[in-house]
């Protein structure tokens, strides 16, 4: 899904992060630190945002937190399975709410108090030396939050990032389209912006798109499913990866999204399977029809089941639109990563969503990935090196 060259070379891996801005746009100065020796306190700058001062506890609180990134960054490279030339990636992130915190946790004080605003070369700089990028999603038209631009005027007004005379350019992918929670917008004007975004270099995939059974209930069928299919066929026209966003919940609706598929997307085409949570079965359908198919697992594989309000033995299914019931929790994802091989398996995070443990709540970020890694490779008692080297080629196919 990402074609470039050759991976660099190994050699000591080095922490580099630009002092955290008032806000996008602002430059601050630039603290670099060996991983073999995480920064002090006082070598951590984590300057004020714009607009009144903040107070003593909230610096004190940044720092903090500023510091358990670090350390965990510090724990990745102390790993002995963890080979100093790995290379991995985030293949699914939405830049656009990791920055503006436009997502639903982003106005909670475990995000505002801890969390400095920041810039995406900011952002960029602060992720680990092994880590080659994002694929970031850009698929609505509306506004995730009032008065913030939605994702598609994101990527028109950054597009400087993503071009060959940008710093960071080699770092950041992404992809176009409709979320099926926004498939109201999808006509003639959204197609053809679609196909001209679609065109750019960087752009590697048409989505995220599919259809979504937990939070909608099935009187959508009809407008999903179209807009949908209208999107495979693009992403085959145009010849990028399908970034499929499938919320099914029940074995009819896997059955709907299999035969959408199966209608539109040739079996040697790439697709990318986001965030699965579906049946076992129906990844090993998927996986066997496409085999360039890739199914990607965020931060909510690191989670551990919490004990129910009463006290009782945790729930294992999520009540959706309609009360239907979603299957969820550890066992169920341990179950999915383990039944599936090693070489078709993405890490993702869905930033700023599901931030992994011990981060959680957080807003995630592709410096949290290997998080998601390092789950997968507990689960098939793999090496790290190998996990990072089996998802970094998958996002080539």
């Amino acid at each position: 899904m990402v074609e470039e060259g050759q991976p660099q070379a190994g050699g000591k891996r080095r922490w580099r992060r630009a002092a955290a801005p008032g806000g996008a746009g602002e430059r601050s100065g630039e603290v670099v630190g060996d991983l073999a020796a995480p920064p002090s306190e006082s070598s951590i700058a984590v300057p004020p945002p714009p607009g009144p001062p903040i107070a003593p506890e909230q610096r004190l609180a940044r720092l903090a937190f500023a510091e358990r990134y670090v350390s965990d960054l510090k724990r990745l490279q102390d790993r002995h399975d963890l080979l100093a030339s790995a290379r991995w990636l985030d293949s699914h992130c939405h830049l656009e709410s990791i920055l503006a915190r436009t997502w639903r946790g982003g106005g909670k004080p475990q995000v505002t108090e801890h969390e400095p605003l920041v810039g995406l070369p900011e952002l960029v700089s602060s992720w680990p030396p092994g880590l080659d990028g994002c694929i970031c999603n850009c698929a609505f038209r509306r506004p995730s939050k009032p008065g913030f631009p939605p994702e598609w005027a994101w990527i028109e007004s950054n597009l400087s990032h993503f071009e060959p005379s940008s710093p960071i350019s080699d770092k950041l992918w992404f992809t176009i389209g409709i979320h099926p929670h926004d498939a109201d917008n999808w006509d003639d004007v959204a197609e053809r912006v679609v196909r001209r975004l679609g065109a750019h270099p960087k752009c590697v995939g048409i989505g995220e798109c599919g259809i979504d059974f937990f939070k909608h209930d099935k009187s959508e069928a009809e407008k999903q499913v179209r807009v949908f299919r209208a999107q495979a066929k693009l992403a085959v026209e145009l010849g990028k990866a399908l970034v499929v966003h499938a919320r099914l919940v029940t074995p009819e609706n896997e059955d709907m999204c299999l035969r959408v598929l199966e209608e539109a997307v040739p079996q040697d085409h790439p697709i990318h399977i986001h965030c699965f949570g579906d049946s076992l079965e129906h990844a090993r359908q998927l996986i066997e029809r496409w085999p360039r198919l890739r199914i990607g697992f965020t931060g909510a594989i690191t989670f551990r089941d919490r004990a129910s309000k009463s006290g009782g033995k945790p729930s294992s299914k999520a009540k959706g639109k309609g009360g239907v019931e979603e299957k969820k929790g550890e066992e169920h994802c341990r179950e999915l990563v383990q039944g599936l091989p090693l070489e078709r398996l993405l890490i993702e995070t869905d930033g700023p969503y599901m931030c992994p443990e011990p981060f959680r709540g957080q807003t995630a970020h592709p410096g949290h990935v290997h998080r998601v890694a390092e789950r997968i490779a507990d689960w098939h008692a793999r090496p790290l090196s190998e996990v990072m080297a089996a998802t970094r080629q998958s996002t080539r196919v």
